[in-house]
């Protein structure tokens, strides 16, 4: 729908078409109020059930017809359709063919990419990954491809293939979120996403966190001393608001003892909710465990956190993978030498430790880059949100220019 909204706004400029969904009925958890609010479908046409989409392309084979189909998420949709798809296309005189956009999120999942070379043969589609690093897998795999010495592999038209990155940032200030004021300290983060160790290293930030609490928990807002069940208590009696960490996503997990009153977990939230929840954190925390979030495979959670303008705890891996959050304006520079706990508690107290005691023996390059990053703070201004966004909505503008361009 991110896409769509920016198709709209360029449909805006010239009033040259029309945009059909094919769409559950519903949207999961209430997502057709922000559908409506942020007015990410205006070109209106029809909306149907996804199973009515290749009847719909097939109503109309001349002037007037389909002639570019979108797939929101083309390792699940290009499977479903792909049959019908070939015999809609066959059907048309080479006059009247149409175009595929495959939106994609994971350049590792190979099940469906099968169908790719039958529509690059044919010079019908173009891929729209959400993340710089996914486009990247994809150029990468196609340049090896074209260097093949398979005649079926090097003629198939792999590196000819229309490559371009569309980040679903929405513009959600629209939606007049409540927000905290400022000043304030730290004392709000979000994990978001999928709640599996498997998916966020969720085991680990939670070990780091019993043992700085553990160290100091007046650091972070808390009684001194648990109570008989293990669990650190709100110092309600202290300057500063306690530390809270946000588990937003489906899925469950076992909180340690000790992180009670610490740690919660939110999930199925409707979708106002869910973007009150993170728009109200000081901080995102990517917390991404090894399943190619950083070669293959995008998290909506970086998209979201800069849609929400909320910064994001990005180390210089995370910035190089996804292009876009590359800039201070949308994050919180967190040296890899230092952990993800360590790096919110600096943030939150103003002092760097490195573990408990004297710590490690730690690089003075590491150390100036956790200096640095307790001095830019973790807050960012409405105006440099605002400029950072306008920048990305505009890449978005000119990336859909030309899949317009494109098409028949």
């Amino acid at each position: 729908m991110a896409l769509v909204k920016t198709i709209s706004d360029v449909f805006d400029d010239d009033s040259r078409g029309t945009i059909s969904l094919f769409v559950p009925e519903p949207f999961q958890l209430r997502f057709d109020e922000i559908v409506d609010e942020l007015e990410l479908w205006r070109h209106r046409g029809v909306r149907q059930l996804p199973e009515a989409l290749v009847d719909y392309v097939n109503s109309e084979t001349g002037e007037g017809g389909v002639d570019l189909i979108i797939l929101g998420t083309c390792e699940v949709d290009l499977n479903y359709y792909q049959e019908g798809l070939v015999d809609a296309w066959e059907r048309r005189d080479a006059e009247h063919k149409f175009k595929l956009v495959c939106i994609v999120h994971n350049a590792a999942d190979v099940g469906w990419q099968r169908h790719i070379e039958h529509w690059s043969r044919r010079d019908a589609i173009r891929l729209l990954p959400i993340a710089d690093h996914v486009a990247k897998s994809f150029r990468d795999k196609y340049a090896r491809l074209a260097d093949s010495s398979d005649p079926h592999e090097y003629t198939a038209g792999f590196e000819d293939i229309p490559i371009d990155v569309h980040v679903p940032l929405h513009d959600a200030a629209r939606l007049n979120l409540p927000r905290r004021p400022f000043p304030r300290t730290l004392s709000r983060a979000v994990i978001q996403g999928t709640i599996d160790p498997s998916r966020r290293q969720y085991d680990r930030i939670f070990a780091d966190l019993v043992d700085s609490i553990r160290e100091d928990p007046q650091a972070w807002g808390y009684e001194p001393t648990p109570d008989a069940s293990g669990a650190y208590l709100p110092d309600t009696r202290g300057p500063e608001e306690p530390f809270q960490l946000l588990l937003v996503g489906a899925g469950d997990i076992p909180i340690p003892p000790a992180l009670t009153h610490v740690v919660s977990i939110h999930h199925d939230v409707p979708y106002r909710d869910f973007y009150a929840l993170v728009a109200a954190a000081d901080i995102v925390v990517p917390a991404f465990a090894d399943l190619g979030y950083y070669d293959a495979q995008a998290s909506s959670t970086v998209a979201l956190a800069g849609a929400l303008a909320v910064p994001l705890l990005a180390t210089a891996r995370l910035r190089r993978a996804y292009g876009y959050v590359d800039d201070a304006r949308a994050t919180v520079a967190r040296p890899a030498g230092l952990p993800e706990v360590l790096a919110l508690r600096a943030l939150r107290t103003g002092v760097v430790r490195f573990g408990a005691g004297p710590g490690p023996d730690v690089p003075p390059r590491t150390r100036a880059g956790a200096a640095a990053m307790v001095r830019g703070g973790w807050a960012r201004s409405a105006g440099e949100w605002a400029a950072w966004q306008a920048e990305v909505w505009a890449r978005n503008r000119a990336v859909v220019v030309r899949v317009l361009e494109d098409a028949p």
